[in-house]
C-alpha cells in the first residue's frame, strides 16, 4: 500500500512540474497545479492526425509533451491558413475552458505528438476554489489575441519574402536547433504548410526558398529549413514594404 501511495504522490508531483512550464498556469498556487495534475490524461497522435475540428464541440484543454500541431482555419478558396504551430508546452483548445461554444480553428499533427488533456468540467472546479489565477488566463488570452492581430498585420502590410521571412524567423526563435550550417528552424514542414502559415501559394514561396537558397540565406532539406545567414533574413523582413 506503502507502494502504491508513493507512486500516486510521484506522478502527482511530475504532473505540477509539467503545469509549472505551461504558460497559462505558470505562477499558479501550488496547491491548484497538485489538484490539475490529478486531473490530467495522456493521449498521443500519429503524424498528420486530427485532434480537433473547426466547429466541432469544444470541452478539453491539451497540452503537449512532444511533437507538434497546427492550428488552422479554411479560406474561401478551400486552402488551410495556418494560425499558429505549436510544440512541447504549448496549448490546444484553451477557449473551451472558459465557454461552450464551437471550435473556432482546427488541429492536426505535424509529427508525432504527446499531449495531455484537462476538461472544462475539471477545471472549472478547481478554478472556483482558486480565483486569483484569473489573471493567468486573462494574459494567455492576451497574448494569443496579439499574435492574432500580428497575423492580420503582416497579411497587408508585408509581401511574400517579409511574411516568410518574419514566419521562419518566429518559428526559429521558439524551436530553433543550432547545427554547425546555422539554425535548424526546428520543423518539419512542407512548402505547402509554410505557404499556408503566410497565406500565400506553394509555387511563390518554393522560388523565394530557391532564391534564398543560391543567396545562401537559407538551406531546404527534405521539409527542414535551416537559416544560415539570420542578419540577410531580417534584413528580408525589414525591406518589405
Amino acid at each position: 500500500m506503502t507502494t502504491r501511495r508513493s507512486s500516486a504522490s510521484d506522478r502527482t508531483d511530475e504532473a505540477s512540474d509539467l503545469l509549472r512550464n505551461v504558460v497559462l498556469f505558470r505562477g499558479m498556487p501550488p496547491q491548484m497545479l497538485e489538484e490539475l495534475g490529478r486531473r490530467l490524461r495522456p493521449d498521443r497522435y500519429r503524424a498528420h492526425s486530427d485532434i480537433f475540428h473547426e466547429g466541432d464541440e469544444g470541452s478539453t484543454l491539451y497540452i503537449i509533451l512532444s511533437g507538434a500541431v497546427k492550428i488552422y482555419i479554411p479560406s474561401l478558396d478551400g486552402r488551410e491558413v495556418v494560425l499558429a504551430v505549436h510544440r512541447k508546452y504549448d496549448l490546444l483548445g484553451e477557449m473551451s475552458l472558459l465557454d461552450d461554444d464551437p471550435r473556432s480553428a482546427s488541429a492536426t499533427t505535424i509529427e508525432d505528438t504527446e499531449v495531455v488533456k484537462l476538461s472544462r468540467h475539471d477545471f472549472l472546479s478547481v478554478l472556483d476554489l482558486h480565483p486569483e489565477a484569473q489573471r493567468a488566463i486573462i494574459d494567455v488570452l492576451v497574448a494569443r489575441l496579439r499574435a492574432t492581430n500580428q497575423s492580420i498585420q503582416d497579411a497587408y502590410l508585408l509581401d511574400v519574402p517579409g511574411r516568410l521571412a518574419r514566419r521562419l524567423l518566429a518559428i526559429a526563435n521558439e524551436h530553433g536547433e543550432p547545427t554547425e550550417d546555422g539554425v535548424d528552424i526546428g520543423l518539419r514542414v512542407s512548402q505547402q504548410e509554410l505557404a499556408n502559415m503566410i497565406g500565400a501559394s506553394r509555387v511563390a514561396v518554393n522560388k523565394q526558398l530557391q532564391q534564398w537558397r543560391k543567396q545562401r540565406i537559407v538551406d531546404v532539406n527534405r521539409q527542414r529549413v535551416t537559416i544560415v545567414n539570420r542578419a540577410a533574413l531580417e534584413r528580408e523582413y525589414s525591406l518589405s514594404p
